[in-house]
């Protein structure tokens, strides 16, 4: 596939991500349903007519070939050892994690007890793991997307699944930022796929934000963590006194 149609390809992706459709789009350039679908299909494009279906979604072209470029350059999953080896070093999983959410390395530097030495020595582990691009000057590029997946139930995931357990939770959720809700009901089979489908896009549109603040000033953010679970459940005091034939299996 050449570049101009994986350029198109991510286009249509950022489109799915906003749920705009082709309707909207041909309203938008004042062209029929029909005609935005040979475009799409034939790839044809103008780089006027491009920019103009670029603005539906926020983005600039260069936007779009930013995130063409890094899922390019991706690396998709890690092997089981660098995961163990980042999970082993703090500080080393501390620097993976910052540039993985776009910090700079100065500003690492500046704001954490690591020293210039041992900056470069994390620097050339990562590159070796295929994480980062360790560029002169203390630059570095990504090598994984935002899409980038953890080992199921690997090490890093247990890693943080210990520590979302231990402290995560251990808050009143009361405090500027902070929120906590906690909602029970009864649902059918087909009510929790939606819910489902509408929680992972919520989870899209937190990924969204993360993206779209990412040129502000590092003063003006913070760590943030949000923690979306759900699940067919009963408090098991309540299902003691549940009639055994009366017990349903979800699948």
């Amino acid at each position: 596939m050449n570049q101009n149609n994986k350029l198109i390809d991510e286009l249509k992706i950022a489109l799915k991500e906003k749920s705009i459709t082709y309707k909207a789009i041909g309203i938008h350039l004042a062209l029929s349903e029909g005609s935005i679908k040979r475009i799409f299909s034939n790839y044809d494009f103008t780089l006027k007519r491009l920019e103009e279906i670029c603005s539906l979604v926020d983005l600039e072209l260069f936007d779009l070939l930013e995130r063409m470029k890094e899922k390019e350059l991706s690396t998709e999953i890690l092997p089981i050892k660098h995961e163990i080896e980042l999970v082993s070093d703090i500080e080393l999983l501390l620097t993976a994690h910052l540039l993985i959410n776009k910090w700079t390395v100065h500003q690492i530097l500046s704001n954490y007890q690591i020293d210039r030495l041992r900056m470069v020595q994390l620097l050339s582990k990562l590159d070796a793991m295929r994480i980062i691009d360790y560029l002169a000057g203390e630059r570095v590029r990504l090598k994984i997307s935002r899409n980038f997946t953890w080992i199921d139930k690997g090490p890093i995931q247990q890693f943080f699944n210990q520590n979302i357990e231990s402290e995560f939770f251990n808050c009143n959720f009361t405090s500027p930022g902070e929120i906590k809700l906690f909602i029970s009901g009864m649902l059918t089979k087909s009510s929790n796929a939606e819910m489902q489908r509408r929680i992972k896009k919520l989870a899209v549109s937190f990924d969204a934000l993360h993206k779209e603040n990412e040129p502000e000033i590092l003063s003006d953010k913070f760590g943030t963590s949000l923690v979306l679970a759900m699940r067919p459940w009963d408090i098991d005091l309540f299902d003691q006194l549940r009639k055994p034939e009366t017990r349903k299996t979800f699948n």
